[in-house]
């Protein structure tokens, strides 16, 4: 009986490196909507609502804002 030997890499992929950007919520919501067409304004808030879901935007406090300005 033969024994099959499978081996496999353990190399992470490769990932994009994210930027972070700092906007407010109405810019983000400008931007979005200048991207969408004409009749799709409902993927506007599916879009922000999505982006705030999966943690990919965030809300900074008061205090955060002033400190990394």
């Amino acid at each position: 009986m033969e024994a099959i030997v499978q081996t496999f890499d353990t190399i992470e992929p490769v990932r994009p490196k994210l930027t972070a950007v700092k906007t407010t919520l109405y810019e983000l919501i400008g931007a979005i909507n200048d991207a969408v067409q004409p009749g799709e304004d409902w993927l506007v808030v599916e879009t922000v609502l999505d982006l705030f879901d999966t943690g990919q935007a965030k809300f900074l406090s008061a205090a955060a804002s002033v400190v990394n300005n």
